[in-house]
């Protein structure tokens, strides 16, 4: 998705149907927030053809909004996004307070939806006591380094797309939950690519076991600038 400029309003009422969860009317945004806030016309229709939110006409004829998952995608994308021009005293402290809320999904490997509701928390394995193997030990730096390393093995040539599921065949053992945390964040290192595959179709079990969730989606592949 393009970097859509948004005004306030509209990125506010994203962002509180985010927090929700669930389906809002025109008429309980401006009761529970503020005053003149809900979304009309143009800027109705301009959430709905960006596929953002979805929109019913209900009871009273109010319209009623819920968050798409191409919603979903651009509020964790706003996590990292910079303060709106005016935004204010307040808008800084949100600003500051979704930077924060980035920083835990990255660490702790969940998504949006989980921490919000509507996706399972995924069943962690148990732990087993025992030495630690040589790949468990690897830090952050050195796994990054080993991704490097597997992608210019198999870029050809140097730039393309590579699948992740190639990249961690030759992890050699790595957990793929430390990966996935590498990967996050490489995504914001400059000349670093991590996009969902666009052919889903083609897409084969072992390519979607090894997909790494950004946002609210999966992506499938890597590329690095050579």
């Amino acid at each position: 998705m393009p970097d859509l400029k948004l005004s306030l309003p509209e990125r506010a009422l994203l962002l509180i149907l985010m927090a929700e969860n669930t389906e809002l009317s025109n008429p309980q945004i401006e009761k529970k927030y503020a005053p003149g806030l809900k979304l009309t016309g143009k800027n109705r229709q301009r959430l709905v053809d960006e596929k953002l939110i979805e929109c019913r006409k209900g009871a009273r004829n109010a319209y009623f909004f819920t968050l798409a998952e191409e919603g979903w995608h651009w509020c964790r994308q706003e996590l990292t996004r910079a303060v709106p021009p005016n935004s204010g005293s307040a808008g800084h402290a949100l600003y500051a307070v979704l930077g924060g809320l980035d920083r835990y999904l990255d660490s702790s490997g969940r998504s949006l939806a989980q921490v919000f509701g509507g996706q399972p928390e995924l069943e962690q394995p148990k732990i087993i006591a025992g030495p630690p193997s040589p790949a468990a030990s690897s830090t952050a730096d050195e796994i990054e380094q080993a991704i490097r390393r597997a992608y210019r093995k198999l870029a050809d040539p140097a730039g393309s797309w590579v699948g992740l599921a190639d990249i961690r065949q030759e992890l050699n053992g790595i957990p793929k939950r430390e990966i996935d945390g590498v990967l996050r964040l490489m995504t914001r290192m400059q000349g670093v690519q991590i996009e969902e595959e666009t052919n889903q179709k083609a897409l084969e079990q072992r390519d979607r076991d090894a997909a790494v969730r950004i946002g609210s989606r999966d992506q499938h592949v890597l590329a690095i600038a050579p």
